[in-house]
């Protein structure tokens, strides 16, 4: 379990980058760009076809028979779920002797109130993949081949939100238009702006997969399929951010500024993990007959697993400077499995034979 401790407090996160919802679109609007792109690449293509042949061989220009390098435009979707939990030690410093439910101070003697979420994290990949496959390796039914492929893609996506309470700010304020010096204000702890804590998760690219694998081919007439299973390690990155924020009651009464009546604690850290998986995948290929110059285009659909590798919690305790025994804990969890599930556009190099 990786552990961080922080004992300073911190007016930023540090190196984070926070994606607006102006900047990306929902992983489901790629899919669909992506299956439009196929469709009008496809369409492109149909001019320039290769005639239908009656021999499978024969109008895929022997491919199977031959070493094959190519390259692929893929989308796709990555997806997991993940757990983040925080908790606050008790309070040590001073705050009132009276706390008052009905004014908004919290009831609890800890720093923060205990919080856990799970929650469904995606992102949408848009990237290229480089193969090569071999000749086929035995003159049997499915004429099996080895290959090779690797994938780099970046990654677009929002961060999520996990144990969250509130919106956490290294400013501590009054409510908007109010002064706490009016009796009858309700102005507890629990009213104050920029209090709450949070724990925010997005990812990061590129992405990378390789794999090794098998693939199969199977001819119907002259349409010719790939299935291609094989095992995929993979490297994924995300950046985690923690913060928490709390204003305590030193006394009661109006008439007294924010400064007279609370103290605050801020706390943030934040680090970025890489992730290792490995785990199967496959590949459903389709010779579309199409060519550009010497390459044949074919589409593909793809599935892939991950199971990720090593301690897969992380720690973080930031610490009250002024208080050492205050302090908030938060631990995200990153689930062990992860699903990807990509479609592209390939072409490969098959340079037609003289007849």
């Amino acid at each position: 379990m990786r552990h961080y401790s922080s004992p300073k407090r911190k007016p930023n996160r540090r190196g984070m980058r926070c994606a607006s919802p102006s900047d990306f679109r929902v992983p489901l609007d790629f899919a669909v760009l992506g299956w439009s792109v196929l469709v009008m690449a496809l369409a492109a293509t149909t001019p320039i076809s290769v005639g239908a042949a009656t021999d499978a061989n024969s109008s895929h220009d022997g491919e199977i028979e031959r070493w094959v390098f190519s390259s692929a435009l893929e989308v796709g979707i990555f997806a997991h779920t993940a757990k983040g939990n925080v908790r606050g030690s008790d309070v040590i410093g001073p705050r009132t002797t009276t706390p008052s439910e009905s004014q908004g101070d919290s009831r609890c003697t800890c720093l923060v109130d205990p919080k856990n979420s799970r929650e469904e994290v995606s992102a949408a990949l848009v990237g290229g993949d480089f193969e090569v496959m071999t000749p086929a390796l035995f003159d049997v039914p499915s004429r099996p081949r080895l290959f090779m492929d690797f994938n780099i893609s970046a990654v677009l996506t929002n961060d999520v939100g996990l144990a969250r309470d509130a919106e956490p700010s290294p400013v501590l304020e009054y409510p908007f238009g109010l002064s706490g010096g009016a009796a009858g204000e309700a102005l507890g702890e629990t009213t104050i702006e920029g209090r709450g804590t949070k724990t925010i998760i997005q990812h990061q690219g590129p992405q990378l997969h390789a794999g090794i694998g098998t693939a199969f081919t199977f001819d119907f007439g002259p349409e010719r399929i790939r299935i291609k299973p094989s095992f995929v390690y993979s490297r994924a990155v995300l950046d985690i951010s923690v913060e928490a924020a709390r204003a305590i009651r030193l006394q009661q009464g109006p008439g007294t500024s924010f400064d007279d009546n609370f103290r605050t604690f801020y706390g943030a850290d934040d680090f970025r993990e890489v992730y290792h998986g490995i785990g199967p995948a496959l590949e459903i290929e389709y010779e579309t007959r199409n060519r550009i110059g010497p390459f044949s285009v074919t589409l593909f659909l793809k599935g892939h697993a991950i199971h990720f590798l090593g301690d897969l919690k992380t720690r973080f305790t930031v610490s009250n400077p002024d208080y050492p025994g205050e302090q908030v804990d938060w631990k995200y969890t990153q689930n062990a499995w992860a699903y990807r599930a990509s479609t592209g556009i390939r072409f490969r190099l098959v340079p037609k034979r003289k007849r």
